[in-house]
């Protein structure tokens, strides 16, 4: 068989697989009937497809319409009758399964929160667009009640679901990527989609507000008037197909799906019946299939390919502490005779006291001059400066001369006794002290003191510990020195992770703090900007998104990567980072 027999009266191309479908209607009008009707036609015809269940009822495609043979073997993930279990985080990974093995599924996501629901779509429609954006081929999507995640009315916490699901009607057909957004509200379906579909299946339709989000469809189309008078009186299962590109505008009766209905209401009295059998899905190969995805996801990944060299690094060093240390042998080769070796030194001897008293001399008058450059430029008038006065002192008995200069950006050593640090300088070293022997940069180094980098108190705090030689600085950053552990009393207790993330929950904004929390949950992988609005329940085309997030990236506590967010290694393991 050839096409896709809906109708005993009509039969659509396989080409239609890949249109972008409006399908309306109210309760038991048959709207879910002809959604399940083009996907068993769909399989016939050998295209894939998935179904996004939100009522938990599309599980019965697996069985006959009685319920005595077996449906289709279409696997279904999550909800009661799943064959696999469906995790709200699992959005990437499901998609990529998809993908790679060509599956038909049904997605049960009825058991989801509000909140699960948003993280999981957001991840799938973004992954399956974008792999078929890389290699185009034909599929098909269902949303059923779509209106729950397409919604018209957009709010902070479904704005990132709307933007993810609404790209598939809007942008999946150039790569292969049909659906159908099925709902029994079109009123509520925002206009993105219900403006944008090329094909509308208008079925029963009686409340006011749902007739005229149809009409303002239909009425653009040639013979449009006569649909829409005739929307309250269609009979379950007719159905208007209007298809301006095919060109199809046509009122048929779609026919009985083939596979049980296990969403049909009970009647009075009455218990819903279950199917005794139901097609069998090879569990197995789906299993291992899914182990490979997963283990794919993993070598593709960034950070976990940054915790495997972390991994690897620490097994090198802990390979080189188990190693003894070399150790040096010196040798001693005579290179000259003795007799010649006692000869030069009697040459040199008095040729070297000879520059240790000139050396002194030198210095002599060095320090004698740096005491006339301290003293007042000018005398007071009348008193002339005597020659003796001017004269260098070539003995001065109890002076002793000056060591080398430190070394600029280096503190000269002091004892720590001495050193008297103020509040917020004490704790840059404490900072230092409890992160040891990690060494942390400028930035890491204010968000574990919570003191700001870029203000002139952070200068001079540095100043203070720079000048008491408590600090070392280089190419991985600053740690401290023997004397700031001195002047700590010894190695302190290292920081933990909770102690940062506690203090900055405390100082944060509540919205910054959602978005903290979601990027913790998260890690080691990041979150795209959707995705933490959508963890945070914060809308990202506002102001206050952005100033939430600067505030993370600034203190430290997020890093922003090429397409996510990720939270700071710092803040997750603490001194172990």
């Amino acid at each position: 068989m050839t096409g896709l027999h809906i109708s005993p009266t009509l039969d659509l191309d396989e080409d239609f697989a890949t249109e972008s479908i409006g399908i309306v209607g109210i309760r038991g009008s048959g709207k879910s009937n002809t959604g399940v009707v083009l996907a068993e036609e769909m399989y016939d015809a050998g295209i894939p497809w998935a179904a996004i269940d939100p009522k938990g009822d599309w599980w019965g495609i697996r069985s006959s319409a009685d319920g005595k043979g077996p449906g289709l073997p279409v696997a279904v993930f999550g909800g009661l009758h799943g064959d696999l279990p469906l995790e709200h985080t699992a959005g990437n990974l499901v998609a990529d399964l998809i993908v790679d093995h060509n599956l038909t599924a049904v997605l049960d996501v009825s058991r989801f929160s509000g909140r699960e629901l948003s993280r999981f779509l957001v991840d799938f429609c973004h992954r399956i667009l974008w792999r078929h954006q890389e290699e185009p081929h034909v599929r098909h999507i269902f949303f059923e009640e779509a209106h729950r995640y397409i919604p018209q009315q957009v709010t902070s916490g479904t704005a990132a679901m709307k933007e993810a699901c609404a790209k598939i009607p809007l942008e999946g057909r150039s790569f292969g990527l049909g659906s159908s957004a099925m709902t029994q509200r079109p009123a509520r379906l925002h206009k993105d989609v219900t403006t944008q579909v090329g094909t509308f299946i208008a079925m029963r339709v009686m409340a006011k507000q749902d007739r005229d989000a149809v009409a303002g469809w239909i009425l653009e189309q040639e013979f449009g008037k006569d649909a829409l008078a005739t929307l309250s009186g269609l009979q379950p299962g007719e159905a208007w197909i209007l298809s301006p590109l095919v060109p199809l505008f046509e009122q048929v009766t779609f026919r009985q799906r083939r596979t049980f209905d296990s969403g049909a209401t009970p009647k009075v009295g009455q218990v819903r019946r279950k199917p005794a059998t139901v097609a069998d899905v090879d569990l197995v190969a789906i299993g291992a299939a899914m182990a490979d995805t997963i283990e794919k996801a993993k070598a593709d990944d960034p950070k976990t390919l940054r915790a495997r060299i972390r991994d690897l690094e620490r097994e090198l060093d802990e390979e080189r502490a188990r190693r003894p240390e070399p150790v040096e042998v010196r040798v001693e080769v005579p290179v000259l005779a003795p007799e010649i070796v006692d000869q030069l030194e009697a040459l040199l001897d008095p040729a070297a006291a000879l520059l240790g008293e000139t050396q002194e001399t030198l210095l002599k008058h060095r320090m004698w001059a740096e005491q006339q450059l301290a003293q007042p430029k000018t005398s007071l008038p009348g008193h002339a400066t005597s020659a003796a006065s001017s004269r260098p002192r070539l003995s001065p008995a109890r002076e002793t001369p000056r060591g080398p200069t430190p070394p600029a950006g280096q503190g000269t050593p002091t004892s720590s006794d001495d050193v008297q640090l103020r509040k917020g300088a004490r704790r840059m070293v404490e900072a230092l002290g409890r992160m040891a022997p990690l060494r942390l940069t400028t930035s890491q180094w204010g968000t574990v003191a919570h003191l700001k980098t870029t203000g002139g108190t952070w200068s001079t705090y540095l100043s203070d510990i720079r000048r008491a030689g408590f600090v070392d600085e280089g190419p991985a950053g600053w740690t401290l020195t023997d004397a700031g552990f001195d002047y700590l009393g010894g190695r302190p207790d290292p920081m933990t992770a909770a102690e940062l993330q506690d203090h900055y929950r405390s100082i944060l904004r509540a919205g910054a703090v959602k978005m903290l929390d979601a990027l913790l949950e998260a890690h080691p992988d990041g979150l795209t900007r959707e995705q933490l609005g959508a963890a945070a329940d914060i809308a990202i085309t506002g102001g206050t998104f952005s100033t939430y997030l600067s505030d993370l990236v600034r203190n430290g506590l997020a890093e922003k990567h090429t397409d996510v967010i990720v939270a700071a290694d710092l803040l997750v393991y603490g001194a172990d980072a």
